[in-house]
């Protein structure tokens, strides 16, 4: 779900974020959210689980999301976000472009960054079982500008990459239930993003979107286990339906959440 757009418009598109991420808005939600209809605990991984197929096509330049996750400088995002990029980097806003050193899972759709940008990280908790109905925040850079979803659980699915690599993961399927007011069309550029609980705490990361059907995947909290951290619950703020832009926004302006950039020479 990488967000792809022309060689050519790359660099005149780091320039123009710079000014883009450096403005203080408060986010204008669309509309107003239906509370969580909370239904059973989500069961366990199956054979029947339903299949879902992307096709990765060649690299290209492009831009994603990350977040901080550790205080030595280490971010995560998605794997396709980064995945044959000659040079990474994280836009930090106000002209600041950090480069990134960044490797790759072999099987799930996780990148991770290595930096010297140290921030705070995100709180985060992949122990706890989810709820089928259970909302979830889905905070990143849509379409290259700053923008969040909301999304009510609908289960478990499984991810089938093909294409430049080929992958198969557990992921969760999501069907979104509110965003960004003005904010229309694909969420690319939201992939890396993290997934944060009512309790604020990650508990994925955004890998995919069917638009058509209202849907977004992510990487389900059982490929997290090994990659994140031990779990940090200092700082976690709570979510709700109301506030979700403003601690989306919060958390950019704190650069906790941060834009990549991927260039393909």
């Amino acid at each position: 779900m990488r967000f792809r757009i022309p060689d050519w418009a790359i660099y005149f598109l780091i320039v123009f974020l710079f000014y883009v991420n450096a403005v203080n808005v408060t986010p204008d939600l669309e509309g107003s959210v239906p509370p969580p209809d909370l239904g059973p605990m989500m069961p366990s991984e199956s054979p029947r689980d339903t299949t879902v197929l992307v096709e990765m096509d060649v690299p290209a330049s492009g831009i994603g999301t990350a977040f901080a996750v550790d205080k030595s400088g280490t971010w995560l995002t998605a794997r396709h976000v980064i995945d044959g990029c000659d040079e990474v980097g994280l836009n930090l806003g106000n002209g600041k472009v950090i480069r990134a050193d960044s490797r790759v899972s072999n099987d799930t759709d996780i990148g991770i960054l290595n930096t010297r940008w140290k921030r705070e990280p995100l709180p985060s908790d992949i122990s706890s079982s989810r709820r089928i109905g259970e909302h979830g925040y889905f905070f990143g850079f849509p379409q290259g500008r700053p923008g969040e979803a909301v999304a009510a659980l609908l289960g478990r699915h499984r991810l089938m990459v093909r294409g430049r690599y080929r992958t198969e993961e557990a992921i969760l399927a999501w069907t979104e239930v509110g965003r960004t007011r003005g904010l229309r069309g694909t969420l690319g550029g939201m992939s890396g993003g993290p997934v944060l609980d009512l309790d604020g705490e990650v508990i994925g990361i955004v890998a995919a979107e069917s638009p058509r059907r209202g849907r977004i995947y992510s990487v389900a909290p059982s490929s997290l286990k090994g990659v994140l951290p031990a779990i940090i619950t200092d700082g976690a703020n709570a979510i709700s339906d109301d506030s979700y832009g403003l601690e989306a926004d919060k958390l950019r302006r704190q650069r906790r959440i941060a834009q990549v950039i991927c260039v393909v020479n």
